[in-house]
């Protein structure tokens, strides 16, 4: 009979304390492992090292090995990236460079060759030139936001030509599958660089207006070839070199400087401009009142007073729960990115990878798999 090592009780406790309550939930005995009262199982303790992302073999040591979040937290107008972020957002990282991982791995066997765009330039370039780059990438035309009919189909043609490309994109408002929230207030979304395969996530909990500029400022982050999160509060970028970067050649992406002032020449005299910018640009009328700052139209008194406003408007609309829902097949796609699915379906269709973990890599299991796949084809 074998015999294993003491369990080192404590550690369960120091582990525990860095994850999600859920976990306790999932572990109902967790407590009286921690006490000493019970001893959980090889299979139980296994279980739980895999939950809480620790090695099985640690839990036998005196000390847990020193962990660390590696992507940096850009906040605004900080001057240093930050690591102290929530579990939330750690575990939504791990699960995208899980997916990441995986994805690379696959990618180079099928002989994929790096992205080309990835790292094409740095912090010394003109966000002009960086944003039409992405253009000439993404086959986005200066007025390409005109031809669609609102801001909902602006932003999804936007994933599309991006996913086209060879990016990878999420956005979800909650912990996986979970009830548990993102705070927006804490990041609007992160984007983990690779020259295979880069990954966008954006916070599905954040204001509409939010997610298309923190889709392209993550855009401008591969063309840099640099990981972040970000929080962009008041849309405002963290006081560095490359977040001002980013957030320039957003601005520029979706509402260029040049069709910008023609329009604005139009209308500055009206009361209900931003009405009118908004309709013809397709993007909402904060986007639009931070790049009449940008460019000298708003005073920053001025576009802070309408963005105080703005908030204000968002935030009763969701108090009151006046969100747009939708069904679980409806809202998928974006929790798991319509390219990475078709990639993980792909590869288990051919044999190249088990059924179990294509599960697993897009948390839809079993008959909700297939059903998933059945709504994309329709």
């Amino acid at each position: 009979m074998r015999v294993y090592p003491q369990i080192n009780n404590s550690l369960l406790g120091d582990a525990a304390a860095s994850a999600g309550a859920d976990l306790w939930i999932k572990f109902p005995q967790l407590q009286d492992w921690i006490e000493g009262a019970k001893k959980p199982t090889v299979n139980q303790l296994a279980d739980f090292a895999k939950a809480v992302h620790i090695p099985f073999g640690f839990f036998f040591l005196e000390s847990l090995p020193p962990t660390k979040n590696t992507i940096p937290l850009f906040r605004t107008n900080s001057k240093t990236a930050h690591f102290d972020y929530s579990y939330e957002l750690s575990e939504t990282i791990n699960t995208i460079q899980k997916r990441q991982d995986w994805l690379v791995d696959y990618l180079r066997s099928e002989q994929q060759d790096e992205l080309a765009f990835v790292g094409r330039f740095n912090e010394k370039h003109h966000y002009v030139e960086i944003a039409g780059d992405i253009r000439k990438e993404l086959k986005l035309p200066n007025n390409w936001s005109q031809f669609l009919p609102d801001k909902d189909a602006a932003l999804k043609h936007l994933i599309k030509q991006a996913e086209d490309a060879g990016i990878y994109v999420a956005i979800n408002g909650v912990l996986g599958n979970s009830s548990k929230n993102l705070n927006p207030e804490e990041f609007k979304g992160f984007v983990l660089s690779n020259k295979w395969a880069p990954y966008i996530f954006i916070n599905g909990k954040d204001y509409p207006a939010a997610k298309i500029f923190t889709f392209m400022h993550e855009l401008v982050h591969i063309w840099l070839d640099k990981s972040a999160a970000l929080d962009i509060e008041k849309f405002q970028p963290a006081n560095t070199e490359i977040e001002r970067l980013c957030d320039a050649a957003a601005a520029e992406l979706l509402v260029p400087k040049d069709i910008l002032v023609a329009e604005w020449r139009k209308v500055e005299k009206q009361s209900n401009h931003l009405d009118y910018l908004e309709r013809f640009f397709k993007v909402s009328k904060v986007v639009i009142a931070r790049r009449l700052n940008d460019l000298g139209f708003y005073t920053k008194a001025r576009f802070f007073s309408f963005y105080n406003d703005y908030k204000a408007f968002w935030d009763n609309k969701n108090e009151n729960g006046d969100t747009k829902g939708g069904s679980f097949y409806a809202n998928q796609p974006y929790r798991v990115g319509i390219k990475f699915f078709e990639t993980v379906n792909a590869a288990a269709a051919s044999g190249k990878l088990l059924y179990t973990d294509a599960y697993k890599l897009t948390n839809l299991y079993g008959t909700t798999f297939s059903n998933f796949k059945s709504h994309l084809e329709n």
